[in-house]
């Protein structure tokens, strides 16, 4: 399949288990605009989108051969974060698609862009399932363009 094709099948399986999937604990019926402000102050460094993880967050990038997990909010801002911020010039600008929120469950689709240390622009498209617990985020499975980022990765050295 394209990678159009395979991107969306894999946004309609999110929206199916949003939508499928009950919740014991309810969100406050802010989590979206918590996220969408989140978004909005950029996703980059620990006052960026990213100060609204949790200490303990659970964070999975999705792939279909080994995935990287990391299990806490310190080890996903320097091992799956810093990579990519640190081959760019600030953070990553989002433009948010969509949000969907059922109960503690919030999907993002989003768009991301910055400019490269090689002065070439940086794109790529998002799909994060993000479970809420008390106000913050507690885990995130994201779905990205692997192409795009591995081109940065080794474009761009550090």
């Amino acid at each position: 399949m394209e990678l159009l094709a395979k991107t969306t099948v894999l946004v309609a399986l999110l929206f199916s288990m949003l939508a499928s999937t009950g919740s014991a604990h309810a969100e406050p019926p802010d989590a979206e605009q918590r996220i969408r402000d989140a978004f909005a102050r950029g996703v980059g460094g620990p006052e960026s989108f990213y100060a609204l993880l949790a200490e303990d967050v659970h964070w999975t990038v999705a792939r279909a051969q080994n995935p990287s997990v990391y299990t806490s909010r310190q080890e996903f801002l320097d091992r799956g974060a810093r990579p990519v911020l640190d081959r760019l010039t600030g953070p990553i600008q989002a433009s948010v698609h969509d949000l969907v929120t059922d109960g503690d469950r919030v999907v993002a689709l989003w768009r991301g862009t910055a400019t490269a240390l090689d002065g070439k622009p940086y794109v790529n498209e998002y799909a994060w399932s993000m479970t809420m617990r008390g106000g913050e985020i507690a885990r995130v499975v994201a779905y990205l363009d692997l192409v795009a980022l591995d081109d940065l990765i080794r474009r761009v050295p550090v």
